[in-house]
């Protein structure tokens, strides 16, 4: 509500003036204040962006076939329960595809185009390999509403391939909010505020895919697990 809100800006506009972070609505655990900063990046940035919407069509052929067995996306929360926490409203589930250092072989096997491109993808690949983070199909059912909240770093970045984009989808990242279309990438940076709702029909699917920020150089992307998980050295 309102005042939970007031007071969570007080709070962190105090981490702001104790040197903790340069923002207020850039909060996560662990910042690297050197990184450029900013909420939303232009996909032209990053050429990778182009590879995707390229191969959109097969890549959505792909989901809907997944999508013929329901089950095959499981609840989000089964493998980070902190992300089940995020869901104020509705349903959100996930494919996952690389992530937690691992392939997940069989779902890759299901949808080869989407893997093999992704595959292609380095500083992807080489994030979740690392275990910092994930590429997966994200699905949201019609009501949902995933709460304002920051990522665990900024030596990540965020993109979103737009999938099946029912109109009143929508995304905030820091006070801006856009919408995803089909075949389009949105990229962000989820350590700055975010939260997402959902007020269409029908199901809402993106490619989600952290990759590492384009900034660290390939010596400091690895993860120092007995830093609380996201420590570039």
């Amino acid at each position: 509500d309102e005042v939970a809100r007031r007071r969570l800006e007080a709070v962190a506009r105090g981490g702001v003036a104790a040197g903790l972070w340069a923002n207020w609505m850039q909060r996560p655990p662990h910042l690297v204040k050197r990184l450029t900063s900013r909420p939303w990046w232009d996909k032209g940035e990053f050429a990778w962006c182009a590879l995707l919407e390229e191969q959109y069509p097969q890549i959505r052929d792909e989901v809907l076939r997944l999508r013929r067995k329901p089950a095959s996306f499981t609840p989000v929360g089964g493998r980070a329960a902190h992300d089940h926490t995020l869901v104020a409203a509705g349903e959100w589930r996930e494919y996952p595809l690389f992530g937690n250092g691992q392939k997940y072989a069989e779902n890759c096997a299901r949808c080869p185009v989407t893997a093999g491109t992704m595959e292609r993808v380095s500083a992807a690949i080489g994030l979740a390999m690392a275990g910092g983070g994930e590429t997966l199909f994200s699905t949201l059912r019609p009501g949902t509403h995933l709460r304002p909240h920051c990522g665990s770093t900024n030596t990540r970045l965020t993109a979103h391939l737009g999938i099946v984009i029912p109109p009143g989808c929508s995304i905030r990242a820091g006070n801006e909010w856009r919408e995803w279309r089909e075949g389009e990438v949105l990229v962000f940076d989820d350590s700055w505020e975010h939260e997402v709702r959902h007020r269409g029909g029908e199901d809402r699917v993106v490619l989600l895919i952290n990759f590492w920020h384009p900034e660290l150089a390939e010596h400091e992307r690895r993860i120092e697990l007995d830093t609380w998980g996201y420590q570039p050295i």
